[in-house]
């Protein structure tokens, strides 16, 4: 089975299955593993991506969706900015869009949410620039059936889109190349985002000086990566909460509130970030530090070498 059959299997199959009873229903299982493993093989192997399907949580959604998210910026549709098929309610087509979080925006600015997520997805707009032009849709239409509705939310947090009409579906070539297409410019905007002057890296300190503007936005993504929640834990978990320069350890210091306090850092250097192949094992690819050596190492020129930053520059 490739896209355009799987495609058409929803759209063709899913009002009258949302009729039925949810639990366990074939279509629903399908959009969940098959629909989405078809997805996750056009993309490729890439280890920072992790993929969802969804017909609905306990009972049918107005519009299933697969997702595609990059654990830098989220592992979920429920936060962030991600590719996804979102399918219109009354199943006469699908869109391949650039899209937003609307669960996190919802709680952010209640009321607000959908101007919210309407200025959000111009301000990434703007940052992709002319990159934009491949996906024409800035505005689509999911026919949902209440404004209250999902549907209508995501509507609003749509960035940039291609629709696919029932009937009318492009041969499973295309469909392969738009989604890859998407997928760059999915990167491309986890990269401007992550350099643009908003980022908290920036004004911490510790960046090293005089880098050019590749290698800075290298260290910024360098931060991110350790700034992840999932990662962040299982390197804790596997290193220990001790720092590995100078053996600070927070809660024998500080007592109750030091408990299980460390930060994670990526044992990489700055060219190794190049490309979707990023090595992210917590337990090869991380130590733990204290603050204080954690800025100094990204400071240092030994970035991935624990053992050669204790030699040159600590004065334990």
């Amino acid at each position: 089975m490739g896209l355009r059959d799987g495609f058409d299997r929803v759209l063709n199959e899913y009002l009258v299955a949302s009729q039925g009873d949810f639990t366990q229903h074939a279509l629903a299982n399908f959009i969940r593993r098959s629909l989405r493993d078809t997805v996750a093989v056009a993309v490729g192997e890439n280890e920072r991506l992790v993929l969802k399907g969804s017909a609905g949580q306990g009972n049918w959604a107005r519009g299933p969706w697969v997702g595609i998210f990059d654990k830098l910026v989220t592992s979920s549709a429920q936060s962030g900015y991600y590719p996804v098929y979102l399918f219109r309610e009354d199943m006469t087509g699908l869109y391949l869009s650039l899209n937003q979080g609307m669960t996190e925006a919802k709680k952010l600015y209640r009321s607000d949410a959908k101007t919210a997520l309407k200025s959000r997805a111009a301000n990434f707009r703007a940052m992709l620039g002319k990159e934009v032009a491949y996906f024409p849709e800035l505005d689509i239409d999911l026919r949902p059936s209440d404004p209250a509705n999902d549907t209508a939310f995501y509507e609003a947090g749509n960035i940039c889109a291609q629709f696919y009409p029932l009937g009318q579906l492009p041969s499973e070539a295309q469909l392969i190349s738009d989604l890859m297409i998407m997928v760059k410019l999915y990167e491309t905007l986890i990269q401007g985002e992550t350099n643009s002057e908003v980022s908290t890296t920036t004004v911490e300190g510790d960046e090293p000086p005089e880098m050019a503007y590749e290698d800075a936005t290298r260290f910024r993504m360098h931060k991110r990566i350790e700034r992840n929640a999932g990662l962040a834990r299982a390197v804790k978990k596997h290193h220990g909460y001790t720092c590995q320069v100078c053996n600070t350890n927070f809660e024998a210091r500080y007592g109750e509130i030091g408990k299980e306090y460390i930060e994670a850092h990526h044992l990489r250097p700055l060219a190794s970030l190049k490309g979707k192949k990023v090595a992210m094992d917590p337990t090869k690819d991380f130590a733990v530090l204290c603050a204080n050596c954690h800025r100094m190492i990204h400071r240092s020129g030994c970035v991935d070498d624990i053992a050669q930053f204790k030699k040159a520059h600590y004065r334990g």
